[in-house]
């Protein structure tokens, strides 16, 4: 248990500082636009209520009232079988009621990293980056709806037929979404690695060269919370909603199916905040309509189902961080899966760690909107 603690605890130590220059031309113009340093508050906890803190803290409690009748050596027994049964039961539910906690929150950022390596076989291979950068605001009282979003993809490594096709596995987007409740798109090109690493975080960063897009000033959805949906029905919920665009629950699984945990170890902090490390049963959740509806609209893979590990276990491990009201704190997830992508079938290789912030400062939407007007003029 002291050496999973002290693995995991690694997850939450980087503080982001992401500086990228955005330039794009409207009418002759160029636009700059700074990001300057975010995520720095991920380390604070989040002032903001959360939705579902009371069902989160009752399944924890369900688990330790399991955990505490199984101790070695005054500390829990994480392969019995009956503290494994109960930890997977609140894994499930605490992983389930984060991301509907998400819905509901007046605003959030997250940040995302992820590596992944496709091998195609004769065909040739393909090493990956893609990083996501997501700022959300909700409608409120005191406030109109926002977002500000990009995603980048990268190559960095081919080989073979691949190679040929690079493009098509190449991309970079960022999507304003304003007051007027109208998008505002950029296009990137000439996708390329930062020369150095940023500080603190100990990997390079995604740049390229952005100009205004096709869908400049068109209407756009409303950034308005969702409605909270009663514990006992958010199954029935992710069912529902599954393969749709905006989907609530993460990782692309449907956590709560029957025995989608195959085996969870819940560790509580002193100060309250939780980590669960689950391996999901991909036999249970390539058996899942839901959960391969979400796989296949994340991978844009029309076929694609999860393949196990070289030992059966390691096809789709969760680790996650939750703040002790059941808000994220962090999540990663290592996954393999096969399908066709781009034209190609091959087995995809991934990693992808997400990082949450909750406050004012990091979730302040002031110089993306002031990008529009200054495009607009």
């Amino acid at each position: 248990m002291k050496k999973i603690l002290k693995a995991l605890s690694l997850l939450t130590v980087p503080v982001i500082f992401l500086c990228a220059f955005i330039t794009g031309c409207k009418k002759g113009k160029d636009v700059e636009l700074d990001n300057g340093q975010i995520m720095q508050d991920m380390q604070t906890a989040p002032l903001q209520k959360a939705a579902y803190e009371e069902y989160s803290r009752q399944a924890l409690e369900e688990y330790k009232n399991v955990a505490s009748q199984h101790t070695v050596d005054g500390e829990i027994d994480t392969e019995n079988e009956n503290v494994i049964a109960a930890a997977n039961k609140a894994s499930a539910k605490l992983f389930a009621y984060a991301c509907y906690n998400e819905r509901l929150l007046d605003k959030y950022v997250y940040f995302s990293h992820q590596e992944g390596n496709t091998d195609l076989g004769l065909s040739g291979s393909a090493t990956a980056l893609r990083q996501e950068y997501y700022l959300r605001v909700n409608e409120s009282g005191n406030t109109c709806g926002y977002r500000y979003h990009y995603t980048i993809k990268k190559v960095t490594e081919c080989s073979g037929a691949v190679a040929l096709a690079k493009s098509l596995f190449e991309s970079a987007r960022t999507r304003i979404t304003d007051k007027t409740n109208l998008l505002y798109r950029l296009e990137g090109d000439n996708i390329r690695l930062a020369e150095e690493e940023h500080e603190g975080l100990g990997l390079k960063m995604l740049e390229c060269d952005w100009a205004v897009g096709k869908d400049w000033g068109k209407a756009d959805i409303e950034m308005k919370k969702g409605g909270f949906v009663e514990p006992e029905n958010i199954k029935s919920d992710i069912i529902s909603h599954a393969g749709e665009d905006n989907v609530t629950i993460r990782a692309n699984v449907n956590v709560l199916a029957d025995n989608a945990v195959k085996k969870s170890t819940v560790i509580e902090s002193d100060d309250g905040s939780v980590i669960l490390v689950m391996t999901m049963n991909t036999d249970v959740l390539n058996g899942d309509e839901a959960s391969l509806k979400m796989l296949r609209k994340g991978n844009d893979s029309g076929n694609c189902v999860w393949q196990k590990g070289e030992d059966d276990d390691t096809g789709l491990i969760i680790v996650c961080g939750l703040w002790g009201n059941g808000l994220f704190r962090f999540y990663t997830v290592s996954e393999t899966w096969r399908g066709k992508l781009n034209g190609f079938t091959g087995t995809v290789n991934s990693a992808t760690q997400y990082y949450y912030s909750y406050s004012d400062r990091d979730c302040d939407m002031t110089q993306y909107l002031e990008m529009i007007e200054k495009v607009n003029r």
